[in-house]
């Protein structure tokens, strides 16, 4: 003999929590990863800082080196070499301290990435006559911008992304 169900009001909160799981939330074909849920890789983030800066992100890299007291920490993509892309890494209003033994471990940063372009004058060249610096630092033989990239971390995880 069965009981039928007195109230109702139990049956939508059933079907819900046996659907939920079933729901699909991306939009990448199985096995691959978006950026979004992936996070982005330094240059990635280089590309669109327009879109995504001050906007709350998922930066991956290697920890490149820290300061002793583990107030701030640098980050790059993979094997830095010298005048390779880093980014400068703070906690956001200093709410934690990062590990100072981390140098060459992977990391996965949640926060907040913040850009400005380097003033090639600031070294104390002349200006030629269209207001642009004479001698422009060169980075490869290309007159590139150069952009530092200053990262506030909400969220930390250490090794393996």
């Amino acid at each position: 003999m069965t009981t039928p169900l007195k109230s109702c009001c139990c049956l939508p909160a059933l079907v819900l929590a046996f659907l939920l799981p079933l729901t699909h939330v991306g939009h990448a074909a199985p096995g691959q990863k978006t950026e979004a849920a992936s996070g982005y890789t330094l240059a990635q983030l280089v590309q669109k800082i327009d879109q995504l800066e001050k906007k709350q992100i998922v930066l991956e890299g290697t920890v490149i080196g820290t300061c002793k007291s583990g107030c701030k920490m640098w980050v790059a993509d993979g094997n830095y070499k010298e005048g390779d892309l880093y980014a400068l890494v703070r906690a956001k209003d200093n709410a934690f301290k990062f590990d100072t033994k981390s140098t060459g471990k992977p990391v996965r940063l949640k926060g907040y990435a913040v850009a400005k372009l380097l003033d090639y004058c600031a070294d104390g060249s002349e200006k030629d006559g269209e207001g642009d610096c004479a001698t422009p630092v060169k980075d490869g033989g290309k007159d590139e911008p150069k952009i530092q990239v200053t990262f506030f971390a909400t969220e930390v995880a250490q090794g393996a992304p």
